[in-house]
Parts: C-alpha cells; structure tokens; sequence
C-alpha cells in the first residue's frame, strides 16, 4: 500500500525504516532510483543493513543513524511508517525546504497529523487503506503546497472519499473504525468513567455513523 502511493523519483528517504523492507522493495521495483534508510536505533539499522547486502540493490541505499528528518539534507521524497501521528508530525516539522513530497502510514493520531499537515501547507494528494488479517490501515501522500487550511474532522479522521481508490476497502475501514470507537465506549462504561474523554468518543462515534450511512447509500 505504502509502496504504491511512492511517486516516481530519482531519492526515496525512509524515516524509521527498521529492517529497510520498503526502501529495498522501492529501489529494486525501480520506483526510485536510490534510498536513504534512517532510523533512530543502530539495532534495526545493522538489520537493514544486512538485508541490503543481500539483495541486487546493493550500492543504491544510504543507511544513516539519524533522529528522524534531522540528519537527512536532501530527498525527492519522504516515507515514514507504523509511527504515532504525533511524532510524525515532529520529524515534518525538521524538513528541509526541498522536502516536499511525503507519504505517511500513520498507526494511531490519524487525525492529528492530517490537522497539522493542513495547518501546515500540506495538502494530501491520495488516500488509501489496506487490510491485515484483522486489522486495517491507511496512508496517505501528501505534497507541501504553502497553502494552509482548517480541516472538518469528519475530513481528519477519515480522510476524503474521493481520493480512495478502492471505494470497497474505504466503506470497511469506516466500519472497522466505527467499531473500535463502540468497543473503547462500552469498556468506559464498563468502569463507569465519564468526562470529557467519554464525550470526545461520542462525536468521534457520531461521525463514523454518519459516514457509514453514506457509503451504504453509494454501495
């Protein structure tokens, strides 16, 4: 999924790029030309490293020891992946003015980052979601614009329809979305907690339900 809505470029850095599966797969589907992988951690870095020497793409990625985007000086375009939307939303803001292309797969803070990015100058560009086993996914790419706006938060939570690709897979994420926000309310009222937690969960609630109506009608 991420691999998919990667543009056509000539260097791909991939922020928190663990065992380097995605820079590997982009340079040897020649979706990019050459990769940086960073991360963090050297752990993870000498595994990417290892699976880099053992593939034909040997030679065309950088591996750097880097704390997000900070030392990174250049790149067509960035990934980041499986972080919380909150940090995300710190490494963009280290970018370099030529940064402008990024796709990101967010795992929690969905609408977080899609607020920043639009407080930002960001506007995303393409939507989509996946499924594993139980669990689904989204990502988006997003281009850097300067054109700052406010978002509905129907809009930060789920994204525009019309971007989706796969109107099928995008009416199941609204419904699997719909069901955690059902499962966190009835455990709060399990413990009997309230407050403004509970309300926030409420209206979150009141948008997936209004969103599951429409795509029902479009279906």
């Amino acid at each position: 999924m991420v691999a998919d809505l990667v543009p056509g470029c000539k260097l791909v850095a991939d922020i928190g790029t663990d065992h380097g599966y995605l820079p590997i797969y982009l340079v040897n589907k020649g979706i990019c030309e050459s990769a940086i992988a960073a991360d963090i951690n050297e752990g993870p870095l000498s595994a990417a490293r290892k699976n880099i020497a053992e593939t034909r793409v040997k030679g065309k990625i950088e591996t750097i020891l880097s704390d997000g985007l900070k030392k990174i000086e250049k790149a067509d375009c960035v990934t980041i992946c499986g972080m919380g939307g909150e940090l995300m939303c710190e490494i963009i803001s280290h970018r370099k003015d030529s940064m402008t292309k990024f796709v990101l797969q967010p795992q929690r803070s969905v609408d977080d980052l899609r607020c920043y990015l639009a407080q930002n100058g960001f506007e995303i560009k393409k939507e989509a979601v996946s499924r594993e086993g139980d669990k689904m996914y989204c990502a988006f790419y997003a281009e850097f614009t300067g054109e700052k706006c406010e978002i509905s938060k129907r809009e930060a939570l789920l994204g525009k329809k019309e971007l989706h690709c796969d109107k099928k897979l995008y009416a199941e994420y609204v419904v699997y979305r719909k069901k955690e926000i059902e499962k966190a309310l009835s455990q709060m009222e399990k413990a009997n907690a309230a407050g403004d937690r509970k309300a926030e969960l409420e209206a979150i609630l009141k948008v997936y339900q209004e969103a599951e109506n429409e795509v029902r009608e479009d279906n």
